[in-house]
């Protein structure tokens, strides 16, 4: 699972630091006939201190992924379902865990207050033809006030040798007021007890971007990956005083991980 203080990292990011199979892939040699495949990994780098900072900090990124029978999927803090398959198709529900935002991560923050964790459920829908793939995901906070997202992503997978992918990612993320108005927005109140100037954030796409990946396989359950990428903030998110007085909308990230996988 993520640090509690690590930002809302892209589903693309954390795709590239944990073990998982493409759209009608076939499990490894070594693991075919297991109903229930685990992967654990662990890892680090680095990424901005909130979303929409300049300074950047050490993220710890412990992993753990599951999949039973190739119908239920875990990967670190979103579960989901498959309820529609076919050699090129995969979609159904989602349920996942957001981290939020304490005004302690930076002192930037200071008077916003606190953003609390999320509980989303969401469904998503996923295609693959050879090394290429593209998904969406729709999913909203049930807990609490804390908005939805959608999110786009493609991506292709580069085969150089037997033991060593590249992988070439897009990403964009749509967002709802509520996710906005908290992550970008300052309230009265929140303008009276920071840096910041009163700022509404509606609706709209908050960023796009850019990833590289690679993985080697060190063996057949060991692998090694690294993935790093740009995103950039866009409408209300790159306008908020937030982003703008101290911040960037560049957001550069980093990580590396070492992953195991077995079945049981």
């Amino acid at each position: 699972m993520i640090s509690r203080k690590a930002p809302v990292l892209p589903a693309i990011i954390l795709a590239a630091v944990m073990p998982h199979d493409s759209v009608g892939a076939e499990p490894d040699a070594g693991l075919a006939g297991s109903s229930l495949i685990v992967g654990l990994g662990a890892g680090a780098g680095f990424a901005p201190t909130y979303e929409g900072s300049k300074r950047y900090e050490f993220v710890p990124v412990p992993a753990v992924s599951l999949s039973w029978d190739d119908t239920l999927l875990v990967e670190d803090s979103t579960a989901r379902l498959v309820v529609i398959r076919t050699p090129w198709l995969q979609a159904g529900p989602l349920a996942a865990w957001r981290p939020g935002r304490q005004q302690d991560d930076d002192h930037r923050l200071k008077g916003l207050g606190d953003i609390d964790d999320a509980v989303d459920l969401g469904a998503y829908a996923r295609i693959g033809f050879g090394g290429w793939s593209a998904s969406v995901s729709a999913r909203q906070d049930v807990i609490d006030s804390g908005g939805a997202l959608v999110n786009f992503e493609t991506g292709y997978a580069l085969p150089l040798t037997d033991a060593l992918t590249l992988s070439l990612g897009a990403d964009a993320i749509w967002a709802s007021d509520d996710y906005m108005s908290a992550n970008f927005g300052v309230t009265r109140q929140q303008a009276r007890h920071s840096r910041y100037d009163e700022f509404e954030a509606g609706a709209g796409f908050k960023n796009a971007g850019l990833s590289l990946a690679a993985s080697y396989a060190l063996s057949e359950r060991w692998s090694l990956n690294a993935v790093t990428g740009w995103e950039r903030l866009l409408g209300d998110a790159a306008a908020s005083p937030i982003v703008k007085q101290g911040g960037s909308p560049d957001q550069a990230y980093g990580f590396v991980s070492i992953t195991y996988r077995f079945g049981l």
